[in-house]
């Protein structure tokens, strides 16, 4: 996988993706500057989230926010190639945590319980 952006760029995008999303005309200055595509970008940028995530250095509601931020970029790079990955994988995997099931006990985690696992298996197959 491509990894072109600066912790600061990655910092810059996932603020920005978190409070009003990406679209895929937000990520044309960064692929020209770095000469990659779209699906480079939100992969990249979906698997320092994703990082971030498992170390504890941010917080599941600001990562599911950013997965939320640029679901509609995956879609639309989607719509004309293959859907990015892991980026893809990775928003279904947070998603999975923002409710709890009808047989889960009300002080279940939601994120702990269905989402953590499920990213640390992505992860583990990105860097296998």
């Amino acid at each position: 996988m491509i990894m072109v952006l600066s912790k600061v760029e990655l910092k810059e995008l996932s603020v920005k993706a978190e409070a009003e999303g990406l679209t895929l005309s937000d990520l044309v200055p960064i692929c020209e500057r770095f000469g990659v595509a779209p699906h480079d970008v939100l992969n990249e940028l979906s698997v320092a989230v994703a990082e971030g995530y498992l170390q504890g250095s941010l917080a599941y509601d600001f990562c599911d926010g950013v997965m939320n931020g640029i679901i509609n970029a995956v879609v639309e790079v989607g719509m004309t190639n293959d859907m990015p990955q892991p980026a893809f994988s990775l928003y279904q995997a947070f998603d999975q945590g923002e409710w709890l099931r009808s047989n889960d006990p009300p002080e279940t985690d939601p994120s702990e319980k269905y989402t953590k696992h499920v990213v640390e298996e992505i992860m583990r197959t990105l860097r296998d």
